[in-house]
């Protein structure tokens, strides 16, 4: 596979066997839709026999649109890591959801913060809150908006995948710092957009999900690459046997990459894909 060629020139390193990428501000263009330039590196990696996957913090009605313009098959990684499946056909992989107590903890940390909650499952969001400013972070996505109740502590039972808190950017930080100051290390607390605080089970992220694809897929996480841009990426860039990070991360995610696009160079998915397997032919 090595005289294949994918980006501006980089060879498939046959090594590689699964790629993950992030969706968001890595595989989209900031208006959401997919360059050329990306859309023709995604498919030479697939077609020099490289699965590509998707990682996302979105559920997984809201990248069937992305994995059918990709002609992606099988699991994608959605909800953080909390949920491996395929959004066209349902197949599971790997799902962890919250239980009842663990609800009951986080909705009331949630209720300290006193922003708008947001209960998350595979076909869309349940909130309290509709405010105008959540209602704006779904509209560019083309995601249904979020079902409106009256009483989430009556969804304690219904498992959800996870529980997002909406703070805007002005209220980011002092939130999450509440978030870990309550919570500690009992809960996996991201974010995708560092305009929210999202919170899943312990032990949740999307490196671990990585490793749980690649096991299904009968690979190690030596056979992974990824690339990402978000706090929520850190696990998987972290994790995978190679990784570039997007020039525009924020500095923590840049550091747990192995590589990030450097200056000269469109900071694009292409970029990083032809970095990414090039980097990994030298190794």
């Amino acid at each position: 596979m090595s005289g294949d060629r994918v980006g501006d020139g980089a060879s498939v390193d046959g090594t590689l066997r699964l790629l993950v990428c992030d969706l968001d501000g890595t595989l989209l263009e900031a208006d959401g839709s997919i360059s050329e330039r990306t859309r023709a590196a995604v498919q030479a990696v697939r077609e020099a026999g490289i699965r590509v996957a998707v990682a996302t913090g979105r559920v997984p009605v809201g990248i069937a649109r992305v994995v059918r313009a990709l002609d992606l098959d099988g699991p994608q990684i959605t909800m953080h890591g909390a949920l491996v499946i395929a959004p066209i056909t349902g197949d599971t992989v790997f799902s962890v959801t919250l239980s009842p107590d663990e609800v009951d903890e986080l909705l009331a940390v949630a209720a300290e913060i006193d922003m708008p909650v947001l209960l998350c499952y595979p076909d869309g969001f349940r909130t309290n809150d509709l405010r105008q400013e959540v209602i704006d972070l779904f509209v560019p996505f083309n995601e249904p908006l979020p079902e409106e109740v009256k009483d989430l502590a009556s969804l304690r039972a219904s498992h959800p995948h996870k529980i997002a808190i909406w703070t805007g950017a002005d209220r980011y930080d002092a939130a999450l710092e509440t978030a870990r100051e309550r919570l500690g290390d009992r809960y996996a607390i991201t974010s995708g957009d560092n305009r929210s605080i999202e919170l899943l089970a312990r032990g949740v992220d999307k490196g671990r999900a990585a490793g749980e694809l690649a096991r299904w897929m009968g690979l190690s996480l030596d056979e992974v690459g990824a690339i990402g841009d978000g706090t929520n990426d850190i696990e998987l860039l972290a994790s995978a046997h190679r990784s570039v990070a997007m020039r525009h991360a924020r500095p923590e995610v840049r550091q747990a990459a192995d590589l990030v696009v450097p200056d000269g160079m469109p900071d694009d998915a292409a970029s990083a894909i032809g970095l990414l397997l090039d980097g990994a032919r030298q190794l």
